[in-house]
């Protein structure tokens, strides 16, 4: 049985460019990590809360191979491809199994995953992120799950990036050190969130 493994954290920073560093769009949904063993498939969050009946929908992540252990978001889009965090947690917070199953239409949900912990029961959080999510992208593009996609990054440069995400209604981005090692339930200078100040009200 593989560990319900904590996610690893960002510190905040301004954008910026760098070489050894690659940039993703920060998705506005809610942090869960996922495993796929021989007692089936989990989801879970921060402190460990478990997420997995709240998702019914994504037991096609059986469909990846035993052993698998991933980082990700739950992100609900809007029309306009637009995460829809206010949507998303109204979803969230039902318990009623009935709701649950109904929310599948108002809300549809997909799993963007940015991180790949555990394969074939190997652990791989001491590989270099470069390599984790080269095997991550290889993984998704051979096992191809509905509702379930890879998040793509840039490397290098890291301000333009972050203009154009910014500019098409996502929170931020995410930059990370191609070199670094998954820390769990760590918050780490190697992973950093570059997100806009703050509007007053």
């Amino acid at each position: 049985m593989l560990p319900q493994v904590l996610p690893m954290l960002a510190v905040a920073a301004e954008p910026f460019d760098a070489p050894e560093y690659c940039f993703e769009i920060k998705y506005d949904g809610v942090r869960a990590l996922a495993a796929v063993d021989e007692m089936g498939w989990r989801l879970w969050g921060r402190e460990r809360a478990d997420y997995t009946a709240r998702y019914p929908e994504l037991e096609v992540l059986r469909r990846l191979p035993a052993g698998t252990l991933v980082d990700g978001e739950l992100v609900a889009f809007d029309a306009d491809g637009r995460p829809h965090l206010q949507r998303l947690l109204r979803r969230h917070g039902l318990v009623d199994p009935w709701r649950i199953r109904q929310a599948r239409q108002w809300c549809p949900v997909r799993y963007v995953v940015f991180d790949l912990l555990y394969l074939g029961g190997r652990c791989l959080m001491r590989e270099p992120l470069f390599r984790r999510r080269e095997i991550l992208a290889e993984m998704c593009e051979k096992h191809v799950v509905p509702q379930v996609e890879f998040s793509p990054a840039v490397i290098g440069n890291g301000v333009a990036f972050y203009h154009l995400v910014v500019a098409a209604g996502h929170e931020g981005v995410m930059a990370k050190l191609l070199e670094s090692p998954y820390r769990p339930d760590k918050r780490s200078v190697t992973w950093k969130k570059l997100k806009p100040p703050a509007r007053p009200r």
